[in-house]
């Protein structure tokens, strides 16, 4: 489906989401998270990794499906100290700011510098917009961190959701209230980034221009695009058709090919357009997807050519193995 006519520009920012373990796995399933992203920044010299914070939630979209129940997860910092402390990359938490009233979300936020060393966070708001939370919203949120918390160095982000109506007016109201940078729901259309990037034009807001992180999120299965339809990802009728056409087999090259050629046109529109956002990746393996599919994808994404070979992608390749056979027998 999508071809590459020239070698676009790397990310200016290659970070890694990593989704916290079950809460009943206990510390063994802090370590495979451990594993899996060291094996990966041993390959690739990641910038950061992203923690989302998991709460149970209904489903975006009638679309799809989530066969797996809800499970507690451990905290997001708990996680992103293990990481800083172990393998020294920094982390980003995902906040979902609106359960808690505002001086203890702030008191959150403090403690989380203080004792669990982040800095840099993206500010997530409430799953309904027609509900009353006790919480600030996201914009509250940013400008209370900016007036009242003393983080040095601290990085606020916003999610952008490209395809919501009025979306560039909320990231400038977001920009003025003290964002910096601003994480997308999972891609799969360049289009919808070009078209926002256009509408943003090249006065984001308040002379800034902050960093764009472009999640991209290969499948290996039909399930796996049932779950992100269930997100709410947006996801063509015909890429879901192509994607599956040739059989389970070819899925995850299928995906990989798109997202490569997504990539491409996502930042060579940009650079064709003299866009002053920084274009960054975050690699987003939602679901099962083994380490050296996003390793593969990772490379090609940085200016690699081909399929990976060689003692790095072998090492990955069988860490991933290993640790799904070991979920298998559990």
């Amino acid at each position: 489906m999508d071809s590459l006519a020239s070698r676009p520009a790397p990310p200016h920012e290659l970070v890694l989401e990593a989704v916290p373990p079950e809460l009943e796995q206990g510390r063994r399933g802090i370590e495979a998270t451990l594993e899996k992203v060291a094996d990966l920044h041993h390959a690739l010299g990641l910038d950061a990794v992203n923690i989302p914070e998991i709460r149970e939630e209904s489903a975006k979209s009638d679309k799809g499906e989530r066969r797996k129940p809800f499970a507690p997860r451990v905290e997001p910092r708990e996680l992103a100290r293990c990481i800083q402390e172990r393998l020294d990359v920094p982390c980003i938490i995902n906040r979902v700011v609106v359960h808690l009233e505002r001086e203890r979300q702030l008191d959150w936020f403090r403690e989380t510098w203080e004792d669990y060393g982040v800095r840099r966070f993206v500010l997530v708001g409430g799953e309904r917009s027609d509900r009353r939370y006790p919480g600030p919203s996201v914009t509250e949120t940013c400008r209370l961190l900016r007036e009242r918390v003393d983080v040095p160095g601290l990085r606020l982000g916003n999610i952008c959701i490209p395809t919501r109506r009025g979306e560039v007016a909320r990231m400038r109201a977001k920009l003025d209230a003290g964002a910096d940078f601003f994480t997308t729901q999972v891609v799969f259309h360049a289009e919808e980034v070009t078209a926002l990037l256009d509408a943003l034009g090249d006065r984001p807001g308040g002379g800034r221009a902050p960093g764009l992180l472009l999640s991209l999120a290969p499948v290996r299965s039909e399930r796996n695009i049932r779950f992100l339809r269930w997100l709410g990802v947006s996801l063509s009728d015909e890429l879901e058709a192509w994607l599956s056409a040739a059989g389970p087999e070819a899925v995850t090259e299928r995906s990989l090919t798109h997202i490569r050629g997504t990539w491409a046109r996502i930042a060579g529109h940009a650079a064709a357009a003299g866009s002053p956002w920084p274009l960054g990746v975050n690699l987003a393996p939602i679901g099962r997807i083994p380490a050296a599919t996003t390793l593969w994808l990772a490379q090609t994404l940085m200016g690699g050519s081909a399929p990976l070979t060689g003692q790095a992608l072998e090492t990955i390749a069988s860490s991933c193995a290993n640790h799904d056979d070991t979920r298998a027998r559990r």
